[in-house]
């Protein structure tokens, strides 16, 4: 792929945006009729932040909460990265992957235009995938991992040379299994 690839040229047109004070129940039903998988959130037709739907699931469904109580604004994410529409693939696709971002909203003269989701990348270059493997096996290799410790397991009270913590006790390979 040529580096000098613009985003306005693989960007999708247009952006499906939500405001802010609608309930999460709302935003849900706009992702499902859109088939996306992200909004934009604006505040009197000003992008202010990003909801996608792993926000949802995380943030409302996995903690039981009632989205019908909770506002876009209480979930969204408000750091946002806009890219302006004449701004170079390459560079905006690997600012992604550092922001760890799915989608990038797009803007003209700071006028809301489109938006550039990682999909839209990879359809445009393809080596994009490899790139993000690449990077997630990068920061896998960065993390640290927990290391073992021998002492007795605080589940069975057994000895073992592998205690790691667990539900937030320390425990033995095979009450880890459990």
């Amino acid at each position: 792929m040529n580096g000098e690839v613009e985003i306005k040229e693989v960007m999708t047109d247009g952006v499906i945006a939500v405001e802010k004070d609608k309930t999460i129940v709302e935003a849900a039903r706009l992702l499902k009729e859109e088939n996306i998988r992200g909004l934009v959130v604006v505040n009197d037709g000003e992008a202010v932040g990003v909801i996608v739907c792993r926000d949802i699931v995380y943030d409302i469904v996995s903690q039981n909460k009632d989205p019908r109580d909770i506002t876009v604004e209480d979930v969204m994410s408000t750091d946002l990265i806009v890219a302006e529409e004449d701004e170079v693939l390459d560079e905006v696709a690997m600012a992604m992957i550092r922001n760890e971002v799915s989608r990038i909203p797009v803007v003209r003269n700071d006028m809301l235009v489109g938006i550039l989701t990682q999909s839209d990348i990879i359809r445009a270059w393809p080596g994009f995938a490899e790139i993000m493997e690449e990077e997630q096996e990068l920061d896998a290799e960065a993390t640290p991992r927990p290391e073992a410790q021998s002492g007795t397991c605080e589940s069975c009270e057994n000895y073992s040379e592998n205690l790691m913590e667990s539900e937030g006790m320390l425990m033995c390979p095979e009450c880890r299994g459990r």
